[in-house]
């Protein structure tokens, strides 16, 4: 789980045959894929610059291995700057978070981190596919995330067991993701232990900024960045649909241009990721107003998803005498509608009601699940 107050990646890297690992990448990798990038042999390595702010930072590879009957794992041993961090053994598709201390990183002015998989092999050899690389792992993304005291938190990796399970307070936050108004639903998923990445997780989504997103498939989004300080943190603004976010640095922690250049890196990527989301419609999209909504507005925006595909939309409001909180019936295939007991007060996004949040998640999922909504 990532620090509450460090919640935005430092670094995040796209290994997709459009992301920005190209700057990265040293020696030992594939040409890119449209999702991914390949490990070839058995060391691959990437350098990108240190993290401008001292602190303890937490990596987190979304990887897949390749395997057959003989091999159900792939080794993984990872070196920043020469000094092993972790090691693992990836056996299905999912994501890996080790720690780098400070003291790895504050004498060099570039991060080298090594990747060795000794269990490389080429498909030709082992189920007599054509191609002749050989392969070990393939790499999606790796986010890069400061961590002021990880001693709060146990080190705990996204693709374990806990946050698979939607039985699990992680595990079933990890199957939505929010589409605004506010932070709420976001700290909401980080009290439970889930840190999934999102475009507009801690983002002010005003409806018609959402409506505007969607139809331009976010085109356009980040130009130009604005960077402002409310009160003692930073503060970034989109002015091409108008969405505020948090990107979690505090003032005079980085100069607010060494800001803006990181979320202008950071941007690409989530745009990508939740276009893919919405297109794969695995997850159940949060939206809950400042206002109250109304079923037109809200059917309108459900169209606006479903253009991408088969999205579920989770609406939320207040409870009424017809439905106490936790109660979430189905508006339309794809729409549901549930109630919350109240929502967080807007000078204080953690003072957010988590029981009834789980609960609601929880009858929503279910209800999703169970009509195949």
């Amino acid at each position: 789980m990532i620090d509450p107050e460090n919640g935005a990646a430092e670094l995040v890297i796209d290994f997709g045959a459009a992301g920005n690992s190209g700057q990265f990448r040293r020696f030992g990798w594939s040409n890119p894929e449209p999702r991914h990038t390949w490990t070839i042999g058995w060391i691959s390595g990437l350098e990108f610059p240190r993290p401008v702010v001292a602190g303890t930072y937490l990596m987190l590879l979304q990887v897949s291995p390749f395997i057959w009957d003989s091999l159900r794992g792939q080794r993984l041993r990872i070196l920043v700057n020469e000094n092993e961090i972790g090691k693992f053994v990836i056996s299905e598709a999912g994501a890996v978070e080790c720690l780098i201390p400070w003291s790895l990183l504050v004498e060099h002015e570039r991060v080298s981190v090594m990747f060795c998989h000794p269990d490389a092999a080429r498909p030709a050899d082992v189920n007599h596919a054509r191609d002749t690389r050989e392969i070990a792992l393939a790499f999606r993304g790796l986010s890069l995330f400061r961590r002021s005291d990880p001693s709060k938190t146990p080190l705990t990796s996204t693709g374990s067991t806990e946050n698979r399970d939607p039985h699990s307070p992680a595990g079933l936050m990890m199957q939505f993701e929010s589409l605004g108004q506010n932070c709420e639903f976001g700290l909401v998923q980080r009290r439970c232990g889930a840190d999934p990445l999102g475009l507009l997780r801690f983002a002010s989504t005003p409806l018609r900024a959402l409506l505007a997103g969607l139809a331009a498939r976010f085109e356009g989004l980040g130009e130009p960045l604005e960077i402002q300080q409310a009160k003692d943190e930073y503060l970034v603004i989109d002015k091409r649909f108008g969405i505020l976010y948090h990107p979690w640095i505090k003032v005079g922690e980085a100069d607010p241009e060494v800001v803006r250049r990181r979320e202008e890196r950071r941007l690409p990527f989530l745009r990508r990721k939740l276009i893919e989301d919405l297109e794969e419609g695995r997850k159940l999209f949060v939206y809950h107003g400042m206002e109250p909504l109304t079923r037109p507005v809200m059917l309108s925006l459900h169209t606006a998803m479903r253009i991408y595909g088969p999205t579920t939309l989770l609406w939320v409001e207040l409870q009424d005498d017809a439905h106490p909180a936790g109660t979430v019936e189905q508006v339309t295939p794809g729409l549901l509608k549930g109630y919350m007991d109240r929502f967080a007060p807007g000078e204080n996004a953690h003072d957010l009601s988590l029981d009834a949040w789980v609960a609601l998640c929880r009858n929503a999922y279910r209800l999703a699940r169970g009509t195949g909504t």
